[in-house]
């Protein structure tokens, strides 16, 4: 049987144009946009009947207007698209810092990058006109701490990645809500929750994944077998009083009260505080049960943080311990904790974490597109 033609009726699929924006996300599907230089607008905003865009704020009115009706902030988002390329960068709230330009990913990654760059540089010059293959065997013949900082890295790059696309799923079902009039409360539910349930479950996950790879580089510096000592809990069970001078990240550990020590006639540790609730609420998630299996967890509903002004947030309620928690604020205790805690890890951690620089003589060949 002849294979059938191309049909020839072409339609060309657009490409946008070359263009950038910033954007402010806060918890509730809430979002802040500067359309010009230094002038913001709040989205959205219920105004007869339909959700708007604020009027022109300066970034200082804006960040007082949510402040002032107690929004939280959750992180900067820089986008771009360049030959309809499109770019995002996403800087998460660090509690104690101020400035937020580098991540915690961003830490591990520059770690993991000048392990490699060190431990592979001579090999690949000593190459003749190396191929790929080469070059990828000597970059991927990772030293452990080369392969737990990158490990790191990625792992909490998916839980920015699950934190971003849970605040695009908040500001969609918060405007369709606003669209539909149901500002007064009346709960509903979607297909699109499914995708809810998903990210959860991949927050959870992540967690747990960067927390357990982050044991593991904490083994390998007081010299043990990372084969063996590969989860937090199987960390701090092998841990004893004196390795916590050994290692500035189990002091730190400890002075956050997220490890300590059993009691005698006990020599031995366990974990504490955040870091056990943590640990608890991962379990819950990803072992005892998934988000979503709860009838509470199926519907969400408007809350009013100023209804005068025509300011509401989308609230998903979460069946965990007692009291009225939306599902998203909970996540967002866990990931301040985790950018915290992993952002003074790495600062810890005596690896190099200044941005790679790259010469002509690092370059081995390189292509471009016309």
């Amino acid at each position: 049987m002849s294979k059938v033609p191309v049909a020839a009726n072409w339609t060309a699929i657009p490409r946008l144009g070359d263009g950038h924006g910033f954007l402010i996300h806060w918890a509730g599907g809430l979002q802040s946009a500067e359309r010009d230089k230094g002038r913001w607008q709040i989205l959205p905003l219920q105004h007869e009947g339909a959700p708007h865009a604020s009027g022109m704020y300066s970034k200082a009115e804006m960040q007082a207007f949510m402040k002032q009706r107690g929004a939280r902030f959750v992180a900067f988002q820089q986008i771009s698209w360049l030959k309809g390329d499109f770019t995002s960068n996403w800087a998460p709230l660090i509690p104690g810092e101020t400035n937020f330009h580098e991540s915690p990913a961003d830490l591990w990654s520059r770690a993991a990058s000048n392990l490699g760059q060190a431990r592979a540089k001579s090999a690949i010059q000593a190459l003749q006109n190396p191929t790929f293959d080469q070059i990828a065997a000597i970059r991927d013949a990772h030293s452990q701490p080369e392969r737990l900082a990158r490990s790191i890295s990625l792992s909490l790059r998916n839980l920015d990645t699950s934190v971003s696309q849970i605040t695009e799923f908040y500001h969609e079902e918060l405007s369709n809500l606003l669209a539909g009039g149901q500002t007064d409360g009346r709960r509903s539910s979607s297909t699109r929750d499914q995708n809810l349930y998903a990210l959860v479950h991949s927050f959870f996950l992540h967690l747990g994944t960067a927390r357990d790879y982050l044991a593991a580089f904490v083994g390998f510096e007081l010299g043990m077998d990372v084969t063996k000592i590969d989860a937090m809990n199987r960390l701090v069970d092998a841990i004893r009083e004196p390795d916590i001078a050994r290692s500035a990240i189990l002091a730190m550990l400890e002075a956050k009260g997220y490890i300590k020590p059993i009691g005698a006639p006990s020599t031995k540790w366990k974990d504490a505080g955040w870091l056990s609730e943590a640990t608890d609420l991962r379990n819950e998630f990803t072992h005892r049960r998934t988000f979503g299996d709860m009838t509470a967890e199926r519907m969400g509903h408007l809350r009013p943080l100023d209804a005068d002004v025509g300011l509401y947030r989308y609230f998903r309620p979460v069946s965990w311990q007692a009291g009225d928690k939306d599902v998203f604020d909970v996540i967002l205790d866990n990931y301040e904790r985790t950018n915290e805690l992993f952002f003074a890890a790495a600062k810890l951690s005596r690896q190099d974490l200044s941005i790679m620089q790259i010469t002509d003589k690092d370059i081995i060949s390189f292509t471009t597109n016309s």
